[in-house]
């Protein structure tokens, strides 16, 4: 359903922005008085655009180490990977964030990108049931809260140079992009239990928790086109991309930790198509 109602607003933009592009030119009653049109940015124009295609949050390998109260208990060697560079499954009609450009010059650009989720749940202290002397319970027993953390964040700068061709609406780029992702999660559970021996089982004395680091360098090739001086549909793809990322798991204060990385190259695996509009 989504996709649909994003493909639709789309349809209704490009219809509107060409209509308006009818009755501007119905005005010119000669060519003396006929202004001609210039679609191009200029210097000191800035472009923001809603980027679709796949996610670039890079997020792959988080796992957090398992509780010690667990009859085995690890800590997971999944090591981090470029989640945002996949095989299939990309999709033009998910919004995955949004870009904004500033022309230096009428043809060269410094972009950035990105965006954060963040997400952090304070622990509870469990809560023990109330009985009476009969045994029945009259209170019930409160579970406890798990702490839970969640960071995930991603911003990209780069910058792109733009070529004019015979169609003055159209104008194809060519740039790089250096990325940068951080993610993590962190859990602690403030369980304590008291079986029926008298033993006292705690499940965390610290947080337990995993951090994800990427960096890297992309090639950039694209193309606008200009429906409106003002409102545009692009399209981009990175020709080549390396991503480095490595991973931290902790499973408790004091303890080693574990890390692990992954290097990333693709070619021609990652694109997005863009909504945009030129202030």
């Amino acid at each position: 359903m989504k996709k649909y109602l994003i493909l639709s607003f789309i349809l209704i933009i490009t219809l509107s922005v060409n209509a308006q592009d009818k009755d501007s030119k119905s005005t010119c009653k000669s060519s003396d008085t006929c202004n001609v049109v210039k679609y191009a940015p200029e210097k000191g124009d800035f472009t923001v655009a809603m980027v679709f295609g796949r996610g670039a949050f890079l997020n792959g390998g988080l796992v957090v180490p398992s509780s010690s109260n667990y009859y085995y208990n690890s800590v997971s060697g999944a090591a981090p990977y470029a989640n945002d560079v996949d095989a299939n499954n990309n999709s033009i009609t998910n919004m995955v964030g949004a870009e904004g450009r500033y022309y230096v010059k009428d043809n060269f650009a410094i972009t950035l990108s990105g965006g954060a989720i963040l997400r952090n749940t304070p622990s509870q202290l469990a809560i023990p049931a109330v009985f009476d002397i009969n045994g029945t319970q009259i209170i019930p027993a409160y579970d406890a809260v798990v702490a839970d953390e969640r960071i995930d964040a991603n911003v990209s700068i780069g910058a792109q140079w733009l070529f004019n061709t015979k169609n003055n609406k159209l104008f194809p780029y060519l740039g790089f992009a250096l990325p940068f992702d951080y993610a993590r999660r962190s859990l602690f559970d403030p369980t304590i239990v008291v079986d029926t021996n008298g033993d006292v089982n705690i499940v965390d004395l610290t947080a337990r928790h995993v951090d994800i680091t990427a960096f890297g360098i992309q090639a950039v090739a694209g193309v606008d086109y200009y429906f409106t001086k003002d409102v545009f549909f692009g399209f981009d793809i990175k020709p080549v991309s390396y991503n480095y990322a490595f991973s931290v798991k902790s499973p408790a204060d004091g303890l080693i930790k574990l890390e692990a990385d992954t290097n990333t190259v693709s070619f021609f695996a990652q694109f997005s198509f863009k909504l945009g509009f030129k202030f």
